[in-house]
């Protein structure tokens, strides 16, 4: 089983949510922690996922998994409601790049995909799930190629 559909598997279908895209990332920058909260350091990789709840009126969310070295399951950090996205910055318009931004009302993230086309596929769903379920205050999307917002590709 790939790790998407262990995560979906182990982290969105106890809540009844579906998870409706996810990309591997890594900080583009290092963030300044004092202390750690998470009792030591260790390796581990990332992934950002979006999903939505089964139950009506449907809730998107983004949500930071981790999956700890040596460990086969995946553990829930933060998670932001879809609302509290205020921008994507796709970083450059004129390139495949796997660099982003995600923008939220209380901070920021800088990552980097492990693939510019695992980003781009995730900035498509990323783009059209905030269409479909963001009535008002739709976030900004700035610096992404055509192709992820739907358009064709030149």
């Amino acid at each position: 089983m790939n790790a998407k559909s262990a995560i979906s598997k182990q982290i969105f279908a106890p809540h009844d949510e579906r998870m409706l895209g996810a990309v591997q990332v890594k900080r583009r920058t290092k963030k300044k922690i004092p202390f750690l909260a998470t009792g030591g350091q260790g390796e581990y990789l990332t992934y950002i996922c979006l999903s939505v709840t089964n139950k009506k009126p449907s809730q998107a969310s983004i949500t930071k998994v981790k999956q700890f070295e040596g460990s086969t399951s995946f553990v829930r950090r933060t998670q932001w409601m879809l609302e509290q996205l205020r921008q994507v910055n796709g970083i450059d318009p004129n390139r495949d790049s796997p660099e982003f931004d995600l923008l939220f009302e209380n901070g920021f993230d800088q990552w980097v995909a492990s693939t510019a086309s695992e980003k781009c596929t995730f900035v498509q769903v990323l783009h059209h799930t905030c269409q479909r379920y963001l009535t008002d205050k739709k976030p900004e999307f700035i610096n992404c190629q055509s192709k992820m917002m739907g358009g064709k590709s030149v």
